[in-house]
């Protein structure tokens, strides 16, 4: 029991991490017997991680048509984005009131990688994904922590779909936000937080609407 278990955590990283990443593009058919081979694996487990993704809302499961990855829309990015704008200022004020002076300064080592020449624009946008969940960590409420994974996981994911579409984000340092978040003014973290989410949201829309890239992701 304990490895069938283990096999099905190792689905559920490997197809969440593939969906994440866009090497299973949105609106893509998900079946069980080709991701079992791909992953040198069971369907079994693949069966009960696709069950698990689908309580994260990542895999769509429609009556006699089949099990797809959820398409990206319009609204959907829109939602995010504001989710974003109302939890992460409240995470960078109570990081600020909260972490240690050594986990702020491990702060800068994570904004480093998220422009950083040497990786590739996958793995800047994880690690842009890993410095927006840390400073949620860093605010110690678990509730929190939760909700903001998820958004991020999700924006990680938009971005991935930009750059498969010949569009990659160019990501700015975070220096300014740290600065903010060590300073513990409320109204400035509030004021930096807001602004880069409005900037990424501006440029991600304009992304959507130019030539309706994103409007043939939905299962039809």
């Amino acid at each position: 029991m304990e490895r069938q278990m283990s096999m099905a955590d190792r689905a559920y990283e490997a197809i969440k991490r593939d969906i994440i990443r866009c090497n299973l593009r949105p609106g893509a058919v998900i079946v069980d017997a080709w991701l079992a081979e791909k992953y040198d694996m069971s369907k079994t487990p693949i069966r009960q991680a696709i069950n698990l993704l689908e309580r994260e809302a990542l895999v769509v499961v429609i009556p006699r048509r089949g099990t797809f990855v959820k398409s990206v829309d319009f609204t959907e990015a829109q939602d995010t984005y504001r989710l974003r704008a109302l939890l992460e200022p409240e995470a960078a004020i109570l990081a600020s009131r909260r972490a240690t002076t050594e986990e702020l300064d491990d702060l800068e080592t994570l904004s480093e990688a998220t422009v950083s020449a040497g990786s590739d624009s996958t793995a800047r946008n994880e690690a842009n994904r890993i410095f927006h969940v840390r400073i949620a960590e860093l605010a110690r409420v678990p509730i929190l922590l939760r909700t903001v994974t998820a958004l991020n996981e999700e924006i990680e994911r938009f971005l991935n779909l930009r750059k498969e579409l010949g569009k990659p984000y160019t990501a700015v340092n975070h220096g300014r936000l740290i600065d903010a978040i060590r300073s513990g003014d409320e109204s400035e973290i509030r004021d930096v937080v807001t602004a880069g989410i409005e900037r990424a949201r501006v440029h991600m829309l304009e992304t959507m609407l130019d030539g309706g890239a994103f409007s043939a992701t939905r299962p039809s």
